[in-house]
């Protein structure tokens, strides 16, 4: 799936999961499978642009709020 995504997003969203594995107290490997699993992934690939400027706070408020809305 990252084959194709930029340098600078790839980076980003590793920082994401950095920023997601901390917060919820997971390992790296379990925040990115739970990232991966919920969408979350593609999620923050596509709204980069808009999140690599703001709080590590608000992109795990952002990521919560996106998996949340996607769960029924």
């Amino acid at each position: 799936m990252t084959a194709n995504i930029p340098k600078g997003e790839i980076w980003f969203l590793a920082s994401c999961v950095e920023f997601y594995k901390n917060e919820k107290g997971m390992s790296g490997e379990e925040a990115y499978d739970y990232l991966r699993k919920t969408n979350a992934v593609d999620f923050i690939i596509k709204r980069w642009e808009g999140l690599h400027t703001t709080s590590p706070v608000y992109v795990v408020d952002c990521i919560d709020e996106f998996i949340g809305k996607a769960q029924p």
